[in-house]
């Protein structure tokens, strides 16, 4: 596995990417006694959910950081703080983007469930097509295309309730299935076997097959695979890797269960400070990558899921009809459950998400 590890990075670098780490000093990123900035440097900070080798998207932020210095020759820099080097959890960030803690902070919808429903739509199991890319171009259509255009439900839910507008995102690997000794793409497959699950959706999800849902964090998952604790989990393929659970798991259950992204929020006042010819060159950066769009997560996932199949580990897809008919069940009980939490604002969004399918 460290080999494999090995190349994952080396395919990094292949690309042009770096996972380099901006250097942390002073208090968060304030200019206001850097001797080392000039006069005109604007500092910025990003806080990431994430750690610097959790997904192909922390070379990709970086990579447009350094390119944003490059074309304000120097005006704008903007320091990446990974998680552990600030105070913060997932769930924290709307609110540490809207006080202004940091200008700009990490979204993953599947974090924001509990704070904000609505913005948590793309992670209600099986709404999005299989298809990453179809997946990826509702995405966009929700978010204004990232331009700021609050036709896009979502977008206009985060500038008017968290004073914060989206300005990159990028596809990362689906949420899938993970297991250990059997399958998991037939009905009641789950049945006497414990998941690991990370939110009340995924906790159905895992229900809806007949198994028992335990709620256990990312990093105490391979404990809990050794000790039978669980005996599968529900994560991206890279994130589990990462992690190690493939010390123990030797099937994946391909169900796209989510479409996850990782996304990029900015303060709204932070970005409407900007001398206009810097905010130009950050919005037309980071709009251009956003739209393009960045792919090297979903192909990294590609890979990766080749080379474990390479090793042994089994890839499994149910068939569509079988699940149709979990995503049917899906729709009855979690999507009711979730528009009751988000109320009209969550109405507003699914009624788009049914336009764009």
């Amino acid at each position: 596995m460290k080999k494999t590890f090995k190349k994952v990075l080396a395919w990094l670098m292949a690309t042009g990417m770096t996972l380099s780490l901006c250097a942390c000093g002073g208090d968060n990123g304030d200019s206001g006694d850097s001797g080392s900035s000039s006069s005109d440097t604007i500092e910025w900070s990003f806080y990431s959910a994430y750690g610097p080798e959790d997904g192909a998207c922390c070379a990709v932020w970086q990579d447009l950081f350094d390119r944003i210095y490059e074309e304000t020759d120097g005006r704008l820099q903007i320091t990446t703080y990974w998680y552990g080097q600030h105070p913060y959890e997932g769930e924290e960030m709307l609110k540490v983007v809207s006080d202004g803690t940091a200008e700009l902070t990490h979204f993953y919808s599947g974090y924001v469930e509990s704070v904000d429903p609505a913005l948590s739509v793309e992670a209600l199991p099986l709404l999005m097509p299989v298809d990453a890319y179809e997946a990826y171009d509702i995405l966009t259509a929700l978010w204004g295309n990232f331009s700021g255009d609050t036709s896009g439900t979502l977008e206009s839910i985060l500038q008017e309730k968290w004073g914060a507008t989206m300005v990159h995102c990028m596809p990362a690997s689906p949420q899938r299935l993970f297991t250990a000794g059997y399958d998991a793409v037939g009905p009641n497959s789950l049945e006497g076997h414990k998941i690991r699950s990370y939110s009340t959706a995924t906790a159905a999800f895992v229900q809806a097959l007949g198994g028992t849902p335990v709620s256990i964090s990312l990093s105490e998952t391979y404990t809990g695979l050794s000790t039978n604790l669980v005996d599968g989990l529900i994560t991206s393929t890279l994130i589990g890797y990462n992690n190690g659970v493939f010390d123990f798991i030797d099937a994946v259950n391909v169900w796209e269960i989510s479409s996850s992204t990782d996304g990029i929020m900015c303060n709204q006042e932070a970005l409407n400070s900007l001398p206009d010819d810097v905010r130009e060159i950050f919005q037309r950066i980071m709009n251009e990558s956003a739209t393009a769009p960045e792919t090297s997560e979903l192909e990294l996932n590609d890979e990766l899921l080749a080379q474990l199949e390479s090793e042994g580990v089994r890839v499994l897809t149910p068939s569509d009809d079988f699940r149709n008919s979990i995503r049917e069940e899906m729709e009855e009980t979690v999507w009711q459950e979730w528009l009751a939490d988000a109320g009209d604002a969550g109405q507003a969004v699914l009624d788009q998400v049914n336009s764009l399918l």
